[in-house]
């Protein structure tokens, strides 16, 4: 029965609402009893399942914690920060199967062989009389600028407490933050209002991601994309920022008022970040009406220079220099790198919307049919 066995994605199972009792939103101990019996009963007794929960599961069980102490206790169950890692190096190692509803999305630059495998990946279905069998989930290729939307909507939730899905949260979203701590860093390099997200407090407020005070509400936000920056050769990503509409930035090797500071991601020794220049580029976002923006980019007279390479819907054009302190547009997919090979800048193809466009608000994700770009919009 080797060849079918199996890690179970425990918390992805317990939270199922897609299993008995169906509906329910909230975390059911019992759902992975019947994950496994008919895992079992499709593949054989002897199939061996690894079971994998993140370490909050315990937390929002209730009565079952018990259960859940006492297999772990066993040694029959296993924990971490975050189960996905987890779960897919255990899968990849072992050549194990994968039991989940998630189609880890933003997993999917650092474990390639999930596209390359999609039979391992496996999902439970119920039916009118609440048999559950397990079928294949449907794993497909995804687009570059649906895992940087993935990543994106993961890293706010981790990183911030923001989760897009919640109306206070997409609030704070949508809404520009003032941090009045003088001895703040973040107050004192963006005077006026805060580059970044705002962090949710344990009492659901807006602080500062920086020093942790309250922070002070200015009004709406306008539309706004949000900026990565990777690096140039191996594409991994260093970090990402908002831009708003009509809020320039100035990307380089500095810590100047409303500007991005790259050397504080360089690592120690020389680094391709020292061949960008101290004030590098200006980017912006222009209201163009009817909802839309450009996005313009100006090379502040850098000393090795920005290169752009435009889409062509299939591809990239070979890289040409920028002319410096000319204003160039770009397109939502193409792309700049920075200095000698050091860094590259692009949109993430998810757009914040600040002002309501309809009272229906979309489920997470949906793309404007229009829009080859694929941009999620975020409405209130």
């Amino acid at each position: 029965m080797e060849r079918w066995n199996a890690v179970i994605d425990v918390s992805n199972v317990c939270w199922s609402p897609y299993l008995p009792p169906v509906g329910r939103q909230a975390p059911v101990w019992d759902r992975l009893g019947l994950v496994t019996a008919a895992w079992r009963a499709q593949h054989g007794a002897d199939t061996r399942l690894v079971l994998v929960a993140d370490d909050s599961l315990v937390r929002v069980l209730g009565p079952d914690a018990r259960a859940f102490l006492a297999l772990k206790r066993d040694g029959g169950i296993r924990t971490a920060s975050v189960a996905d890692d987890e779960i897919l190096r255990l899968a990849q190692s072992d050549g194990l199967h994968v039991i989940t509803r998630d189609h880890y999305i933003d997993h999917r630059p650092a474990h390639p062989w999930i596209e390359q495998s999609p039979e391992r990946f496996h999902a439970w279905q119920t039916d009118g009389d609440e048999v559950i069998r397990l079928a294949p989930l449907g794993i497909r290729r995804r687009s570059a600028q649906d895992v940087s939307q993935a990543v994106e909507v993961k890293r706010l939730r981790h990183s911030a407490k923001l989760d897009a899905r919640n109306p206070a949260h997409r609030k704070m979203l949508q809404t520009r933050w003032n941090c009045e701590n003088t001895s703040c860093r973040q107050s004192a390099q963006w005077q006026g209002q805060l580059l970044a997200w705002p962090r949710v407090s344990a009492d659901g407020g807006a602080v500062c991601p920086s020093c942790s005070r309250p922070l002070v509400q200015l009004g709406p936000r306008a539309a706004l994309h949000e900026v990565v920056v990777a690096d140039a050769v191996s594409h991994v990503e260093i970090m990402r920022f908002p831009l708003e509409v009509d809020c320039p930035v100035i990307v380089g090797r500095t810590s100047a008022v409303k500007g991005i500071d790259l050397a504080m991601y360089a690592e120690g020794g020389r680094s391709p970040i020292d061949t960008v220049s101290r004030q590098h580029l200006m980017l912006r976002l222009t209201d163009a009406g009817a909802a839309n923006w450009r996005l313009s980019v100006i090379d502040l007279n850098s000393t090795n220079g920005t290169t752009v390479e435009r889409w062509t819907g299939g591809g990239f054009d070979p890289a040409r220099p920028l002319p410096p302190d000319q204003e160039t547009y770009l397109g939502t997919r193409d792309r700049l790198t920075l200095g000698d090979n050091a860094v590259l800048l692009r949109l993430s193809g998810k757009r914040y919307l600040a002002e309501p466009t309809s009272p229906h608000q979309e489920p997470p994700g949906t793309a404007r049919p229009a829009d080859a770009t694929a941009v999620t919009r975020m409405r209130r």
